[in-house]
């Protein structure tokens, strides 16, 4: 199968405002005093879903959900925090809306894929492949943090014409995560775009 590495999310002149910061008091499924290691739940400038159809041909539709968040730290530097979370829906979903659980994933034989899965990250051979999360310094280009996520639900939702993002994860190195967005997303369908490739392919052999 085709192996997914976690990319460092880039972030220039081309970002969009046009997403809205969710109450960082909402919390995520009941739960609006947990501190997270990080947290994606205000200063979020870019939300992407895109449906890439059955692009494993197994019966299942793939989507990819990009969250951009910029933060001003106290020591007045400009993190750019990037979440990709790769996930499988049922072949009658083509909107990307629900609860998904991580999949472990055989990355040698591709097993593992299933409805309402996200693809969980594992460490192979010293790179993380899978779902995960960036924080970057934008001056200095330097990668403060690189981590997969390993567990925890991720749910979508819409109320109205918002979208609504949540979830509680931990990363492989056990650090929590935490993402509660309520806005607008930008949706893209490719699911009929033929030799369009996810965002998160890394073509092997």
């Amino acid at each position: 199968m085709k192996k997914y590495l976690l990319a460092v999310l880039a972030l220039g002149a081309t970002m969009m405002m046009a997403c809205q910061p969710a109450d960082d008091n909402g919390g995520n499924g009941g739960t609006p005093d947990v501190v997270a290691d990080y947290n994606m739940s205000s200063d979020i400038v870019e939300c992407l879903l895109e449906n890439y159809g059955d692009y494993y041909g197994i019966g299942l539709n793939d989507f990819n959900l990009t969250v951009t968040a910029v933060e001003a730290s106290e020591t007045g530097k400009i993190i750019a925090k990037g979440l990709f979370m790769e996930y499988m829906g049922e072949s009658s979903n083509k909107t990307g809306l629900g609860t998904f659980a991580p999949a472990k994933i055989n990355w040698s034989t591709g097993e593992g894929l299933a409805a309402n899965t996200y693809l969980a990250a594992a460490e192979i051979e010293g790179e993380i492949v899978g779902c995960g999360y960036t924080e970057v310094d934008v001056t200095t280009e330097e990668i403060i943090a690189y981590e997969g996520i390993a567990s925890g639900d991720l749910t979508i939702a819409k109320e109205g014409s918002n979208y609504v993002v949540k979830g509680l994860f931990t990363t492989l190195s056990g650090k929590t995560l935490k993402v509660d967005y309520t806005g607008a997303v930008e949706f893209g369908d490719y699911s009929d775009a033929g030799g369009m490739e996810p965002l998160s392919a890394n073509k092997t052999v």
